[in-house]
């Protein structure tokens, strides 16, 4: 062999090594081994309630990732939705809460005023939420189920645990629905209207 043939099969192998890496792949001319790359185990929410109704306000999965899953707030067939006050519980030592996105349902009708949601999460395993529009804009309806907001979670280490609405003695949010008068709706924050978080 000569040594312009010796010096082109080393670049060559370095090269192969290099794109082994980079890859953080294991296949036939990386390490000889024949090896599919590991499938991530995401984690997922799944809701407790059974049938919706009308005024329901209940938590859905939106997506989820290998390492994080989103919930969905979820108000059903309610009109006169100005004001929305919660909190909820979930399992701090299964996930951590990372952040919030606006739903459509508050933005509805171009608003002349964005609406306000302070989403605050003052310990591990609680989240405190109040989401109001303004006058003069209107109250607006949830035509069947749509989206208050979404909620990031992700994962802390496996295990499962429950995600749900906090209407406990020590709850610091009134669970509530209010018009743009003050008046309350029928919404229906419990029972069951959370669900099981599951991260493997």
């Amino acid at each position: 062999m000569s040594v312009r043939e010796s010096q082109e099969r080393s670049v060559s192998g370095r090269s192969a090594a290099l794109l082994c890496m980079v890859l953080g792949l294991t296949f036939v001319g990386c390490n000889g081994e024949d090896k599919p790359p590991t499938a991530c185990m995401s984690p997922s929410f799944t809701h407790a309630i059974g049938t919706v109704a009308g005024g329901d306000l209940f938590l859905g999965e939106l997506t989820s990732t290998c390492t994080s899953v989103e919930v969905e707030v979820m108000v059903n067939s309610l009109s006169g939705i100005f004001t929305v006050g919660f909190d909820l519980t979930y399992p701090a030592s299964v996930v951590r809460f990372d952040n919030h996105t606006v739903g459509p349902l508050l933005l509805k009708g171009s608003p002349a005023n964005n609406p306000f949601f302070f989403v605050s999460n003052p310990s591990p395993g609680i989240i405190q939420v109040s989401a109001t529009r303004f006058s003069p804009d209107p109250s607006v309806a949830a035509v069947g189920n749509e989206i208050l907001m979404t909620l990031s979670f992700s994962k802390v280490a496996s295990g499962t645990g429950v995600i749900d609405f906090d209407d406990s003695p020590t709850s610091l949010i009134e669970e509530v629905v209010l018009d743009e008068t003050g008046a309350n709706r029928p919404a229906s924050f419990q029972p069951d209207h959370g669900g099981i978080i599951m991260v493997p």
